[in-house]
């Protein structure tokens, strides 16, 4: 009995010595638990006030842009290398003084803080868009003064200063122009909040109706 049980481990041991070992092949590579998706463009940028991004200053990384400074293609030109050192100065100054309004803020002096906005307001315009089409360049300037209307007229609101808020707005919608309508329904929407709350109820209901005429001229487009 002892005798065929030796036996028959034996026969298994020499099966087992005999079966071919399956290599593995060492390009195949278990696939990661996660992978970052770089073809998004988006970064690690915190939103600041309104969900703007630092005033919608900060630039964001493009795919294949390598963090040296230089283009895939090599070397970037002088006047190119001198554009985006000017356009990080203006980010740096920009949030400089947004940081700089916050501590005005808390100190209670509101002129000062309003102030320091009002100086950003001036770096966007100045911010050099050169080469770009004028319509995406306007683009992109109402999409960074708008988000810095809301604040300092919130910023008068918050110390009751309903009439200084009011004329902030309206300098925006003045700069904005009448070029694109659901851009300054931004700022006549707020506009209308503050008549509405300041009880101009006259004012709020005309100037929603304008907002709703304006609006709806370009849904009659075809």
């Amino acid at each position: 009995m002892k005798r065929n049980l030796w036996y028959g481990l034996l026969v298994i041991l020499a099966i087992a010595l005999t079966m071919p070992v399956t290599a593995q092949n060492p390009e195949q590579k278990s696939p990661p638990a996660f992978e970052l998706d770089n073809a998004s463009g988006l970064t690690d940028q915190k939103p600041d006030m309104h969900g703007s991004q630092s005033f919608g200053m900060r630039p964001k990384m493009r795919p294949g842009m390598p963090s040296d400074g230089k283009s895939p293609r090599g070397p970037m030109s002088p006047e190119m290398q001198k554009q985006i050192n000017q356009r990080n100065s203006i980010m740096a100054t920009a949030e400089a003084h947004k940081q700089l309004s916050q501590v005005y803020e808390k100190q209670g002096k509101i002129d000062d803080a309003a102030g320091e906005l009002k100086k950003i307001l001036a770096l966007i315009e100045s911010e050099n868009t050169q080469g770009m089409d004028p319509k995406q360049q306007n683009q992109i300037l109402r999409g960074k003064l708008i988000p810095v209307y809301h604040e300092i007229a919130r910023l008068y609101l918050q110390n009751k200063r309903t009439s200084d808020a009011e004329a902030i707005i309206n300098e925006g919608i003045k700069k904005l122009g009448d070029d694109d309508p659901a851009a300054v329904s931004r700022l006549l929407l707020h506009l209308g909040e503050i008549y509405k709350n300041s009880d101009q109820l006259d004012k709020a209901a005309d100037n929603y109706k304008h907002i709703i005429e304006m609006n709806q001229k370009v849904l009659d487009q075809k």
